[in-house]
């Protein structure tokens, strides 16, 4: 069996991102889903085979692994809320318009202590 991987801190920190954003699809409090479709043609990773930290997106519980989730519905679920691939691009466009906020703020605050 394959020892586990464990994330780096850049990893972590980009976990963390995720998961602030909330649930994308009702906004509550989320845990990172790590997807199985990257949507490259190139299919499902499979089971036993995790995507990369950089490829996960917020879900609820209930979203994530509830009775009408990504995990026990997933054709049900890509047809309302989106493909894996789609939600993942929108995941990362919202970290990175976080990481822009985040960093006007950030060259505002050293500008007025300057």
């Amino acid at each position: 069996m394959a020892k586990k991987k464990v994330a780096t801190a850049k990893e972590k920190n980009h976990l963390d991102k995720v998961a602030s954003l909330g649930c994308l699809i009702c906004g509550s409090p989320a845990i990172c889903h790590h997807i199985r479709n990257r949507g490259d043609g190139k299919g499902n990773l499979g089971f036993g085979n995790r995507a990369t930290a950089y490829e996960t997106i917020p879900l609820c519980p209930s979203h994530h692994v509830g009775v009408f989730s990504i995990h026990n519905c997933k054709e049900q679920f890509e047809a309302m809320y989106g493909t894996e691939a789609e939600l993942l691009q929108r995941t990362l466009n919202e970290i990175k318009n976080l990481n822009e906020v985040n960093d006007f703020f950030n060259y505002n605050k050293g500008e007025n202590n300057g």
